[in-house]
């Protein structure tokens, strides 16, 4: 079993206000959210989609390690489409209670692989991002998105020819790190409809 650190990119995925509502809802949430990563593993390309994916749901969130061979251009900007795509299939005839949104944070560093299990400061610093205030309040503000991207400083170099990115500060384990908020995706995912979905009980 190995111990040693890796280096790969982490993608933590938590889910906007899982706590809104009953149990019924958190299921619901939480079955849409394994089958939309079902369907986005489906629609990685060849080249990137290798036995060295990791996958852990933790409660309202799960995080993906990917392998160090995976561009971080491809991370921010194609496998966003795709989960933002598989959202909006998802969401499209739901109304807005029964809608999966996802806030999406992404580091690149050290991870410590122990199969089911994984750490490392990589992982730290996404679980930290996922959480931080900025990108909650900017999901929370932005309601026609599905989802939000937010990406460590050091993830942040290999995308840092788009503009749309904007550079804010957020507490991580006791220190301030800098971080940056994406734009959201550009693929039609607004929220639409207002029926016909889960409704509150």
């Amino acid at each position: 079993m190995r111990t040693d650190p890796v280096t790969a990119t982490v993608v933590r995925l938590g889910i906007v206000a899982p706590s809104r509502g009953r149990t019924a809802r958190a299921v619901h949430l939480g079955v849409t959210l394994d089958a939309v990563l079902d369907e986005v593993f489906e629609r990685v390309p060849v080249p990137y989609r290798t036995p060295t994916w990791f996958r852990r749901a933790e409660g309202d969130a799960t995080t993906l390690i990917i392998p160090p061979t995976v561009p971080h251009g491809w991370i921010a900007a194609e496998l966003v489409a795709l989960l933002a795509g598989a959202l909006r299939r998802r969401n499209r005839h739901l109304n807005e209670f029964g809608k999966l949104r996802l806030r999406v944070a992404a580091d690149h560093g050290d991870v410590v692989l122990r199969p089911p299990h994984f750490g490392g400061a990589a992982v730290a610093l996404a679980t930290w991002l996922c959480a931080a205030e900025e990108l909650k309040a900017a999901i929370a503000a932005a309601p026609e998105l599905d989802l939000l991207l937010i990406v460590s400083d050091r993830f942040h170099t290999a995308v840092a020819d788009d503009p749309g990115y904007r550079r804010i500060v957020v507490p991580a384990g006791g220190e301030r790190e800098i971080a940056w908020l994406g734009p959201g995706p550009d693929t039609g995912t607004r929220n639409t409809g207002t029926g016909g979905g889960l409704a509150p009980s």
